[in-house]
């Protein structure tokens, strides 16, 4: 009855945040009512009512700033997921309980490296957790019968590409701008898409790294004048291209890049790896694992899911090993993450072998 009680107790609105159609951010947003007994699960079946999703297996919720995402546990409280950015409270004790650390284990120093540079997240992100392929012979069928589920991945992926959250191949960039510029102002008219209208917008077209930094000096007006001519020179050409079509070029683009729709992980090492620092980042990917530098985002190795003969975890740790019947490697990296990067690892090697019986299927 007590509990019942509680659960009667007025539903609480929360905005969730979405990548979104027209910036290249996460300012849409979706609104749920909760209690402070639902679950993360139990908020995205919401999410998927009120977006209309269908093919609901690739989305889920995260805790997010402008810079980072990280994917949240099915079965964590959402209130108590919000509460706990508040390090406010705890902030004091931190910094006593470093100091104390610091002198105790002075050899020790890289245990603390990943408590300490924990970043404060701001909101809650409803987005792709598993980018599967929209195109190629892996692509998943389901998936693409739901436009409202390309479109989601596709609006995350151009804020990925144009935020340079993940390094993008030089020579696909001006053939993503032409697709994204045909998805927002249809088809090209010589009247209206004159020299010099793209100039300004620059950044809702290129990556950010990509960028002059002084887009006012000779040589960055001359580097927004190239850009300029090439993605108009290609635009041209995609006259009668549908936003939906435009969308799944882009896709097919983005989909072969190495960190394309990878979810990293800090995890800590201990001198397996000899040349890596002590902190790595884990990635994800739709096509495999990536070991990643997180200091220059360098990737210093990867290995395919064929590569991966078997994943398991403890509270503390994750364990991943790689090679082939006659050799095989076992790493281990100290994280708290390890419940959900099986579970994202279990899931591509999931739909990698139904989208291969599918193909299998329809060859025969």
């Amino acid at each position: 009855a007590e509990v019942e009680a509680i659960r009667q107790l007025k539903l609480i609105e929360l905005a969730i945040r979405l990548p979104d159609d027209t910036t290249d951010s996460n300012a849409a947003s979706v609104t749920i009512k909760v209690d402070p007994f639902t679950t993360v699960a139990e908020a995205e079946q919401m999410i998927f009512r009120r977006l209309g999703l269908v093919f609901t297996q690739a989305f889920g919720l995260f805790e997010a700033n402008d810079e980072r995402q990280d994917v949240l546990a099915p079965n964590r409280r959402v209130l108590d997921v919000i509460s706990s950015w508040d390090t406010s409270l705890d902030d004091e004790e931190k910094v006593q309980d470093v100091q104390k650390k610091k002198k105790q284990q002075h050899h020790h120093h890289h245990e603390e490296v990943i408590a300490d540079h924990r970043q404060e997240f701001k909101y809650l992100l409803f987005q792709a957790k598993l980018c599967l392929q929209t195109s190629g012979p892996e692509r998943i069928e389901d998936l693409l019968r739901d436009p409202k589920a390309v479109n989601t991945i596709y609006n995350q992926a151009k804020r990925d590409v144009l935020q340079s959250r993940i390094q993008a191949e030089e020579k696909d960039v001006t053939k993503l701008a032409a697709l994204k510029l045909q998805v927002d102002e249809g088809d090209f008219m010589p009247d209206i898409h004159r020299a010099g209208f793209l100039i300004k917008n620059m950044a809702r077209y290129i990556p950010r790294d990509m960028l002059p930094k002084n887009a006012k000096s000779k040589h960055g007006e001359t580097k927004l004048r190239t850009f300029e001519q090439k993605i108009i020179h290609k635009y041209e050409k995609l006259k009668g291209f549908t936003p939906q079509v435009a969308k799944r070029n882009f896709l097919d683009y983005v989909e072969r890049w190495q960190t394309y729709g990878a979810q990293f992980f800090e995890v800590e090492q201990r001198k397996q790896l000899k040349s890596y620092p002590d902190v790595l980042n884990l990635g994800i990917s739709p096509h495999g694992i990536l070991l990643q530098n997180p200091e220059d985002k360098e990737i210093l190795d990867s290995y395919a899911y064929k590569e991966v003969v078997t994943w398991g975890h403890s509270e503390s740790k994750f364990i991943l090993v790689v090679g082939d019947i006659v050799q095989q490697k076992r790493l281990v990296f100290k994280t708290p993450k390890g419940e959900i990067m099986r579970t994202l690892i279990h899931s591509y090697i999931h739909f990698k072998v139904q989208s291969k019986m599918q193909a299998a299927k329809a060859g025969n």
